[in-house]
């Protein structure tokens, strides 16, 4: 897979991360998404653990949010990658 197209990936799922943390995009749509882009566009499981981490703990991304909501609104996120890992 070219490294265009995993970079393509790593944004989609952050973003979807990103909009369900927001409550734009439900759960289920963004596991299915996380899902593809393991089995489809070559990205690594720790990968998205790593990406996961920096939502919760840079301030960057979701500056209204404290990092005890973000970590609560991630919680059933990384719960569903557990069960499926």
């Amino acid at each position: 897979m070219g490294l265009e197209i995993k970079d393509w990936a790593m944004k989609w799922v952050e973003g979807s991360i990103i909009s369900c943390v927001k409550g734009k995009t439900p759960l289920n749509m963004v596991v299915g998404r996380i899902k593809r882009a393991l089995n489809s566009y070559g990205l690594k499981m720790d990968e998205i653990l790593a990406l996961i981490d920096a939502v919760e703990s840079n301030p960057v991304y979701l500056p209204t949010l404290s990092k005890a909501e973000k970590s609560a609104r991630l919680k059933p996120i990384r719960e569903a990658l557990i069960a499926f890992r």
